[in-house]
């Protein structure tokens, strides 16, 4: 009877887990099936571009801004509608952002959207907002934890996610593409921020 037990149990965790991702950078059947792809492979900083500075290292594999200096990492592929998922993990009080639909020369909160990431901001541009564009309902970051972010770029139309709760649905013009994925970095040691496990589905052509 306790094997048997045992058994149900473990088969019941399988299923649970299933449909997730189990590893940090790896994607899961599903995603594979459904065309997603790994822009970091946990180990290298291959297919990204270090624009102004940053001191960008990979450490336990995630990618780190540690605070030293500001600049900003981008990817070399640009991209025009897509989903993209990430984990970050920061201070509570960190300043850092996800630039989309950025030009790789010029900055990359005016040549795109920045999506951004600190509860802070003077304006009321807080996390999951686009800066100076719309704003986000309000969020909170998990400090010192893995938050999962999620951004649908389509068009015209932007749904920012953080750990399950959706924080923004909106429409803005701006910047129709293509541009790079870029990743933030500012200076001051509470600014140190880590990302693992970003990949993206691209949609449509």
């Amino acid at each position: 009877m306790r094997k048997a037990i045992i058994a149900i149990v473990l088969v019941g965790l399988a299923a649970g887990v299933s449909g997730k991702q189990l590893l940090p950078n790896t994607l899961t059947k599903q995603e594979s099936k459904s065309g997603w792809k790994l822009l970091f492979d946990g180990k290298s900083l291959e297919g990204w571009e270090v624009h102004v500075g940053g001191d960008w290292v990979v450490q336990d594999s995630a990618i780190v801004c540690p605070g030293t200096t500001a600049g900003w990492l981008g990817t070399n592929e640009m991209f025009t509608d897509y989903d993209l998922k990430m984990q970050f993990r920061s201070d509570e009080k960190a300043n850092s952002g996800i630039f989309l639909r950025s030009q790789k020369e010029g900055q990359p909160h005016i040549t795109g959207y920045e999506l951004q990431i600190w509860d802070y901001q003077p304006g009321g541009y807080n996390t999951g907002s686009l800066v100076g564009s719309v704003k986000a309902l309000p969020a909170k970051i998990l400090a010192d934890q893995w938050n999962d972010y999620e951004v649908r770029v389509e068009g015209d139309h932007f749904v920012a996610t953080l750990n399950g709760k959706t924080i923004l649905d909106a429409h803005d013009s701006k910047h129709a593409g293509p541009g790079v994925i870029g990743l933030q970095c500012n200076k001051n040691a509470v600014n140190k921020i880590e990302f693992r496990s970003v990949r993206i589905l691209p949609l449509g052509k």
